[in-house]
C-alpha cells in the first residue's frame, strides 16, 4: 500500500505543475472586476462592453468579468490617458509619450497613428460622432490636429483653447456651420468650438480643472465634465451647469448602450444612476 501511495504521490507532483501552467494564464486575463485603482478613462467597445484603463492597465468587462488587453508597445516613460470609440466601434488609446493607436480586434493587436504627428506628446483625443475616418489629438506643444482618413495624415487645424485640453469629444448636436461641436476640458473648465474651427469659447461658467468629459450620443444637448472629481451636468449643450452628487470622487465618464451613463472613480468603482438617482455598481 505505501509503494502505490508513493507512484501516486510522484505522480501528482509531475501532473499538477503541467495543469497549473496552463491555468494560469487563464486566472491572470480573467479576474472579478474590482479594482481599487483610480480609473483614468472609460468607452464602450462595438459589442457595449465597458473598456477601462486604470494605472494597472487596459481590461474590458463583460458579464462582470475584467479581461486584460494588451497595451501598445511604448517607452516606459508613456502614459496612456485617454479613451475613444469611433462611429464605427473602432477603438482608440492615446496620450503623452505614446500618441495615437487603434486597436485590431481581428488580429488583436494595435496600431500606431503617429507617422505624420510632429511628436507623441498628445494629452487628449476624440473620434466623430458620425465620421469613422476622422479623428482628432491634441498636443500640448502643438495644438489641434485632425485627420480625415483615419489617422494615416494628421493636419494641424488650429492652436485650440488658450488653456491646455485635458479631456476632448466630439458631438454631434445641432447648430454647427459643418458636422458637430468640439468640446475640450481644459485646465479652466469647458472650452466648445464648432468643428469648422471658427472659434474657441466658454461653455458657459464652469470653472476649474476638467478631468473628463462625456456626452449622452441620444442625447446630444447633455454634456457631462468632472471638476476636481465633482461631476457637473450640462442640459443645454455647456450654457449652463449644475452639480450632481455622486457617493464617491469621479475621475472617468463613459455613455453605455445598457447603463447609460457610467463613472469611474477614484476608489476604482464603476456607477450608473438608476431612475431613483441613486448609484450603483454596473456590475453587480
Amino acid at each position: 500500500m505505501s509503494a502505490i501511495v508513493y507512484h501516486l504521490k510522484s505522480a501528482l507532483s509531475r501532473v499538477f505543475p503541467v495543469i497549473l501552467a496552463v491555468l494560469m494564464p487563464v486566472l491572470v486575463q480573467a479576474q472579478p472586476a474590482v479594482d481599487t485603482l483610480p480609473m483614468k478613462a472609460l468607452t464602450t467597445n462595438s459589442s457595449g462592453n465597458l473598456l477601462v484603463l486604470r494605472e494597472s492597465g487596459l481590461t474590458v468587462i463583460e458579464n462582470g468579468i475584467a479581461t486584460g488587453m494588451s497595451l501598445p508597445p511604448s517607452d516606459s516613460d508613456a502614459k496612456p490617458a485617454s479613451l475613444a470609440k469611433g462611429a464605427d466601434g473602432s477603438i482608440y488609446l492615446a496620450g503623452p509619450g505614446l500618441g495615437v493607436w487603434r486597436y485590431d480586434g481581428a488580429g488583436e493587436r494595435w496600431q500606431s497613428l503617429n507617422n505624420t504627428l510632429p511628436n507623441l506628446g498628445v494629452t487628449a483625443m476624440a473620434a466623430h460622432a458620425t465620421q469613422p475616418e476622422t479623428l482628432y489629438a491634441y498636443l500640448e506643444e502643438g495644438g489641434m490636429f485632425r485627420s480625415r482618413d483615419g489617422g494615416a495624415k494628421w493636419v494641424k487645424v488650429d492652436n485650440g483653447p488658450e488653456e491646455p485640453v485635458q479631456a476632448f469629444l466630439h458631438s454631434d448636436m445641432p447648430g454647427s456651420m459643418e458636422s458637430g461641436w468640439l468640446f475640450a476640458g481644459t485646465t479652466r473648465g469647458v472650452a466648445r468650438s464648432m468643428d469648422c474651427f471658427c472659434f474657441w469659447g466658454d461653455a458657459g461658467d464652469l470653472r476649474g480643472t476638467v478631468s473628463a468629459i462625456s456626452y449622452d450620443p441620444a442625447a446630444p444637448e447633455n454634456i457631462y465634465a468632472v471638476v476636481e472629481g465633482q461631476l457637473h451636468h450640462s442640459a443645454d449643450g455647456g450654457e449652463t451647469w449644475i452639480s450632481l452628487t455622486v457617493p464617491q470622487d469621479v475621475t472617468a465618464l463613459a455613455f453605455s448602450p445598457v447603463q447609460g451613463l457610467v463613472v469611474g472613480t477614484a476608489s476604482g468603482d464603476l456607477l450608473a444612476p438608476s431612475a431613483d438617482g441613486k448609484w450603483s455598481p454596473v456590475h453587480d
